[in-house]
């Protein structure tokens, strides 16, 4: 390791692990994959979600059941609304496409839709996202209970 450089140890759940002069915490998200995790940096704030949540979309579930991907999802939504989501992937338009299926009327989510449509148009990225939008517009966050997300998971899976 070069000298002032700090090595990046994953940790534990409830642990923080350091980046640089930046502090995370770590979060149990499983539902995606059993051992999934997620660095949350209040600082920021800034989370790193992985595979566990998308912008307008959620990963799908490989190893976890829906039950376990619902209170994933619930312990990101509850961190601020101004938290900078930084995702996997780019997904947002197709996500949007198949949001929009679902939850046709949810203005938050038209506004998001077009948005992103200009964004690739324009050859700049859709992330990262805000996660108060997210909570108004993404339907995995909009689902009321675990039966609702697996319900919204069956159909993205067969979209």
């Amino acid at each position: 390791m070069r000298p002032g450089c700090e090595q990046l140890q994953l940790g534990r759940v409830g642990d923080t692990v350091r980046l640089g002069a930046a502090t995370a915490r770590v979060i149990e998200t499983p539902g995606h994959t059993r051992g999934q995790i997620n660095f949350f940096f209040p600082g920021g704030p800034i989370l790193l979600s992985g595979d566990t949540l998308f912008s307008l979309g959620c990963g799908r579930l490989i190893e976890g059941t829906a039950g376990e991907m619902f209170s994933s999802l619930s312990k990101l939504a509850a961190l601020p609304d101004d938290t900078l989501v930084c995702c996997g992937h780019e997904y947002t338009e197709s996500n949007a496409k198949f949001a929009l299926s679902v939850d046709p009327d949810n203005k938050a989510l038209l506004a998001r839709a077009e948005e992103a449509h200009q964004q690739r148009a324009a050859g700049h990225p859709t992330i990262p996202s805000r996660l108060g939008e997210e909570k108004r517009a993404n339907p995995f966050l909009l689902a009321k209970d675990a039966a609702a997300l697996a319900d919204v998971r069956g159909k993205k899976d067969r979209f």
